[in-house]
């Protein structure tokens, strides 16, 4: 297996944090990419943190997207009103559904992503987190968003990812002592 590719996936993830890129090419190459047929491949547990002055950012890449299959992989019609109830946030609390299901219900971001000369897309969670407010009333903001660090992007098309990225963010807040969370998403327009 040819390291080029590996290596510009872990360039495009630099847009958004430099993550240690031995463990990351590590995980990359025995994960594997996907075969020809597969849509995309889960990669092993990895995990990259960098904290500053009580803010923690923590990226974690989750899969491997085959560029060529993003055609097929795409949901359109009644598919994707399935999916997208299916997936709600009202029902799935798991980060990486939501996003998938994002990704597949977003034509203007898989039309880019299949256009690209390259063969794969990583795709990630990015996590901050921040401590706000001082004393007795401090509570954590956390944002959870996906991170789709594709090789060869333009500037106009990195504009596109990085709107869907922040559409697809999810705001969660919680008050330091206190069990409740509030979780909020934008919704992403999904056209």
């Amino acid at each position: 297996m040819s390291h080029d590719f590996i290596d510009d996936l872990i360039k495009a993830v630099n847009r958004v944090m430099a993550p240690d890129a031995a463990d990351l090419r590590d995980v990359l190459i025995v994960s594997g990419m996907p075969e020809k047929t597969e849509n995309l491949r889960y990669l092993a547990y990895n995990r990259h943190v960098e904290a500053d002055k009580g803010c923690t950012l923590e990226f974690s890449a989750v899969a491997v997207l085959n560029n060529r299959r993003i055609p097929r992989w795409r949901l359109a019609g009644p598919w994707k009103r399935i999916s997208q109830a299916v997936f709600s946030t009202r029902w799935t609390r798991n980060p990486l559904d939501l996003f998938l299901n994002g990704l597949r219900v977003h034509p203007e971001v898989t039309d880019l992503l299949a256009a690209l000369p390259a063969d794969y897309t990583l795709l990630g969670i990015l996590t901050l987190e921040e401590v706000k407010g001082r004393g007795l009333i401090r509570r954590i903001a956390r944002q959870v968003r996906p991170v789709v660090a594709a090789p060869g992007l333009e500037a106009a098309g990195l504009k596109r990812v990085e709107a869907f990225e922040t559409a697809n963010t999810i705001h969660q807040t919680r008050m330091i002592g206190y069990p409740l969370e509030r979780l909020s998403v934008r919704p992403h327009s999904g056209r």
